[in-house]
């Protein structure tokens, strides 16, 4: 049984203007342990759809409209109660710029140890533990020392280590990872997706990966949707979807891919 169900997601954004249609009709699944990746270039709606899973899209000017069922709860129609429970404790996000993500003037601890008392029973000196365990196991060293640290006392790489922690801390069973390597300079990518590939293995996470780069996805997705102008064009297991593409769209990524690949060993 999926642990999510995405049926005939759409996301409509009403201004002054005529209505833009960022995402239409979407339809997937995430297994448990199964990490799903959403590929395509910018303003296909990819982070529309990641937003749109626990109605983080603002209301108005976004209309959601289809079916998101997570443990086989419609997760639109959820009340504000079981909503908060869902946000943060089932399902975690991971963004591209942890700098913004951060409260700047909160201590790193201060952030872990909020996001562990708000979803699990850990409450103070336990709670700073759990915290300490955590930023080890994204490999902050001197942990203990650090959580008295504030984001900008931290590297780029780093402060998405301390997000990861902060997301996995009150062991959601889906995390969604929306280009959480964009803002990171290719070294330290290699890094964290090494990190976030080791994690999944090990909790047997559940992952919805956002990216435009094909090369993130082959190293961390068991399936793919390729997207096209809020619509999914494509989907299927990786390898499929890599080698034998059967959308244009999908073999005009890979021939772009290709391009960018010589042109970096030209």
């Amino acid at each position: 049984m999926p642990l999510l169900t995405v049926e005939n997601l759409s996301v409509v954004y009403r201004g002054l203007g005529a209505p833009v249609r960022a995402v239409e009709g979407v339809s997937f699944t995430i297994d448990p342990g199964q990490v799903v990746a959403l590929v395509g270039e910018s303003g296909c709606g990819k982070t529309s759809v990641a937003l749109a899973l626990t109605r983080l899209l603002p209301v108005p000017p976004a209309q959601v409209s289809g079916r998101v069922l997570f443990e086989q709860m419609n997760v639109l129609e959820a009340s504000a109660e079981l909503l908060r429970d869902v946000r943060g404790g089932k399902i975690a996000y991971v963004f591209q710029d942890p700098a913004s993500s951060l409260n700047p003037v909160l201590t790193i601890g201060e952030q872990i140890v909020e996001t562990i008392a708000l979803h699990t029973e850990a409450r103070g000196g336990e709670a700073q533990r759990v915290a300490v365990e955590w930023l080890q196991r994204v490999g902050i060293s001197s942990a203990k020392e650090r959580l008295r640290a504030y984001p900008h006392e931290f590297s780029g790489g780093m402060q998405q280590r301390v997000m990861l922690a902060m997301a996995l801390a009150a062991r959601p069973s889906l995390l969604v990872a929306d280009e959480p390597t964009t803002a990171l300079d290719v070294t330290v990518q290699v890094q964290i997706l090494r990190l976030l590939r080791d994690l999944q293995r090990s909790l047997n996470l559940s992952v919805l990966l956002i990216s435009h780069d094909l090369t993130v996805v082959e190293r961390l997705a068991h399936r793919i949707g390729v997207m096209s102008a809020g619509k999914l064009v494509e989907f299927g297991d990786t390898e499929q979807v890599l080698r034998r593409p059967a959308h244009p769209y999908t073999q005009a990524l890979l021939r772009y891919r290709s391009m960018v690949v010589l042109r970096r060993h030209g």
